[in-house]
């Protein structure tokens, strides 16, 4: 009874603690609503309601939007007045415009954020540490055309740049006679580019640059859109609100990352100190942040442009992947392209070629061979006389004459021999065109691998950074000391190493890639990574074989399987049985061919062209010497002894065969020993992925637990940049073991001849089926 009294008396106490709590009201007048900003909307209530929410009941009211017209801006604020907003926030550069051109008595504490740029501040004169107008405040932030095109040129030298900008920007405030103005003296163009609402940008086709000012009209996918086609047309780009449209895919900004949640913090702390009862006449209007420039290093790759080593870090660094509209090609689309390309492949098929030429080459003995020949003669007049007409002064004869084989047991073995040494020849190409496939996959994983370990060093490299900034804020603070600070500048200078050299890998993993697909040195094409383990249908087949591994009996009858298929799928094997076939059709050449007549048929037609000279004329009685001729003859020759070299070659035969037989025996207790070494390495690398993936949950959150603790003083620098390493290598390990478990699965396919990837989904499944059925039988 007495529990349940106490209980009855602390939730009274609470109900009492809340009722006596004020409420307080907050309209929020906006130029144009989006998905954007209701989500900073969104940021912006949770940070107020953090700070605040804690004395008042915060009742936000409707979000009134203006649809960047100042006029009805001015209805809002009177609504927001007459519904009893007990303090009103002001955001957009049409509602700062309406403020500047109403004489507004502020009954009701006002807060403006106008994000007006601090160029054309003289214009709207709110140039004042504070408003010195009762409840009435705003804020003034670092933004300014001319510091943005004076970083923007130290970083790209263009001379005719494009500045997009919302088109109600350009009417509600004096850009353009500030643009004339201040850039008069300067070396290049400008050109105003204006953002109307549900329009697509049209870039000028002599621009240059591109400076992208106020784009608040464009959706996110119109945005992307726009960054798009200028990186697609190469211009270098540059944001002036900040690091997310960097990471969009825009080339740099000079505005950092933390301002939107800086600029939300101070208006939550000045909502703060004017419900606590201070006039807003008196709050400071100035936002101080340090400006940092961020450079996409996607895109200056894209672009050409050359990141130095000490830029890398000096510059705050994006490498988000981004689409700059360029062809990326998946590992089956390599792999098509490098049977057709590469240059080693060419070489094979030149082989084959030359092969084919000798099975026409055999084929031709059987061929009839025909022969024209022609002559003259001059015999002496005395001896012409005597021939009696036979052999006259002067004689021109010609003959044309026909060898056919009809049988020959050696031409007839070297057409079988050659057949077999082409589909031998045949065979060899296609072992040569598996082991280029697996060297295509493992160069593109190897890619894969080196572009992976760059970005992990960029994070690490960005995550040193975050934790040299901590050690400064603790020196600050008096928590920390100078050797911290020089402990992280070491670091810093060691990641920037790292990274160096993680850039140069993938540079030379390209360099891989353009030698197996013939293309030159200088092209750097982009890898889909389509293979990126965990994706649905990969884990699926992962899992199943973790499952099908992890069963002793089912492994050992999985290897069975495979080496089964590796035997009759091995171009090697079926090579050697075409070498078999060629050598045993020599052996019985050698050994029956002594005993095989060779029939041919011989022909010869013979003609006189020209008779004339002494000898001419024929003694009485001697009939016509006729001018043509002809004889045909059939002859047969049988090889009964050739100084005993066909029992040699009998034997050398002989001993080649069982070479060969040797050689097949060889090759498959290799095929064996491999498919058994795969599988265990298979799985290795699935122990690897599987502890790597624990690893990398325990060292992310020790690392995050070691940057409070470190800000706080608890533990000493060592410990947050061991924990950090710990990180490092952990993501790494991961990464690795990810791209190793396919480029070991790649070894596999290409053990038994069979790379599921480029072989239709016909085979594939039939292959599943086989494996299937023999595991289950």
């Amino acid at each position: 009874m007495k529990k349940y009294l106490l209980l009855t008396c602390y939730v009274f106490m609470l109900s009492l603690s809340l009722f006596a709590q004020e409420k307080l009201s907050i309209g929020i007048m906006v130029d144009a609503k989006s998905i954007d900003n209701q989500t900073l909307y969104e940021q912006l209530t949770s940070e107020i309601n953090h700070l605040v929410g804690k004395e008042y009941v915060i009742d936000f009211q409707e979000v009134l939007s203006c649809d960047n017209d100042p006029q009805k801006a001015r209805l809002n604020y009177k609504t927001l007045v007459d519904n009893k907003a007990d303090i009103i926030l002001s955001f957009g550069i049409a509602n700062s415009i309406m403020f500047y051109e109403s004489n507004i008595e502020f009954e009701v504490p006002t807060i403006l954020l106008g994000f007006v740029n601090k160029d054309i501040i003289d214009e709207i004169p709110f140039r004042q540490k504070s408003s010195g107008i009762k409840n009435f405040t705003y804020f003034i932030t670092p933004y300014s055309y001319k510091d943005d095109l004076k970083d923007f040129s130290q970083l790209v030298k263009y001379q005719h740049v494009g500045i997009v900008v919302d088109d109600y920007v350009l009417e509600l405030t004096p850009i353009v006679s500030f643009l004339e103005h201040a850039l008069a003296a300067e070396d290049f163009k400008y050109t105003l580019i204006p953002v109307q609402k549900g329009q697509k940008v049209d870039l000028p086709s002599d621009i240059d640059a591109v400076y992208v000012n106020s784009v608040s009209q464009l959706s996110k996918s119109e945005l992307l859109d726009l960054i798009t086609e200028i990186n697609t047309k190469k211009l270098p780009s540059f944001s002036a609100y900040g690091v997310k449209e960097v990471e969009m895919g825009i080339l740099a900004t000079n505005q950092p990352k933390v301002n939107i949640d800086q600029i939300f913090r101070r208006i939550a702390l000045t909502l703060e100190a004017i419900s606590s009862g201070e006039d807003a006449a008196t709050l400071p209007v100035e936002i101080n942040y340090d400006k940092e420039l961020t450079i996409n290093l996607q895109v200056a790759d894209w672009l050409g442009l050359n990141v130095t080593n000490s830029e890398l870090v000096q510059y705050n660094l994006v490498d988000e992947k981004i689409n700059l509209n360029q062809e990326q090609f998946s590992l089956k689309q390599l792999m098509n392209l490098m049977v057709n390309q590469n240059l080693e492949l060419d070489v094979e098929r030149k082989n084959i070629e030359l092969k084919n030429q000798e099975v026409k080459l055999s084929k031709s003995n059987y061929l009839p061979e025909v022969a024209v020949n022609a002559g003259g003669n001059y015999l002496n007049p005395e001896m012409a006389e005597l021939s009696f007409g036979q052999n006259p002064e002067y004689m021109v004869n010609g003959n044309v004459q026909l060898n056919q084989t009809i049988y020959s047991a050696a031409a007839s073995a070297n057409i079988s021999i050659s057949k077999s040494n082409l589909k031998a020849q045949k065979e060899e190409y296609n072992a040569k065109e598996l082991d280029a496939l697996l060297e295509i996959g493992t160069a593109y994983f190897n890619t894969l691998i080196f572009d992976a370990n760059k970005h992990i060093q960029f994070q690490n490299l960005s995550l040193t950074k975050e934790n040299l900034k901590l050690s400064e804020q603790n020196i600050e603070l008096g928590v920390g000391g100078k050797s911290d600070l020089l402990r992280f500048r070491s670091q810093l200078a060691q990641n920037t190493q790292s990274m160096i050299e993680a850039k140069n890998a993938e540079a030379q993993s390209h360099l891989v890639l353009n030698q197996l697909l013939n293309l030159p040195m200088e092209e750097n094409i982009a890898l889909k990574d389509s293979l990126m383990l965990f994706n649905e249908k990969t884990l699926s087949e992962y899992n199943a074989l973790i499952s099908l591994l992890d069963n002793p009996r089912d492994r050992m009858l999985l290897i069975d399987f495979l080496v089964d298929e590796a035997k009759v799928n091995a171009p090697e094997l079926k090579g050697i049985e075409y070498s078999k076939e060629a050598i045993n059709r020599n052996y019985k050449l050698q050994k029956n061919g002594r005993f095989l007549p060779t029939v041919a048929l011989q022909g010869q037609y013979n003609q006189f062209l020209y008779r004339d000279g002494a000898g001419m004329n024929l003694p009485a009685g001697f009939p016509d010497v006729p001018l043509n001729n002809y004889t045909v003859g059939v002859n047969v020759s049988i090889p009964i002894f050739q100084q005993n070299t066909r029992n040699i070659n009998q034997q050398k035969t002989k001993i080649q065969y069982d070479q060969l037989l040797v050689q097949k025996n060889q090759f498959e207790v290799g095929i064996d020993k491999y498919i058994h070494e795969i599988i265990l390495a298979l799985t290795n690398e699935i122990a690897n992925i599987e502890i790597s993936k624990s690893n990398l949950e325990v060292s992310q959150e020790n690392v995050a637990l070691s940057q409070d603790e470190y800000a706080n003083g608890i533990i000493p620098v060592i410990q947050l940049i061991d924990a950090q390493n710990d990180f490092l290598e952990t993501q790494l390990a991961l990464t690795t073991a990810q791209y190793n478990y396919f480029m070991v699965s790649l070894q596999l396919q290409r053990a038994i001849g069979h790379f599921f990837i480029i072989s239709s989904e016909e085979k594939n499944t039939a292959f599943m089926a086989r494996a299937m059925k023999y595991i289950r039988q």
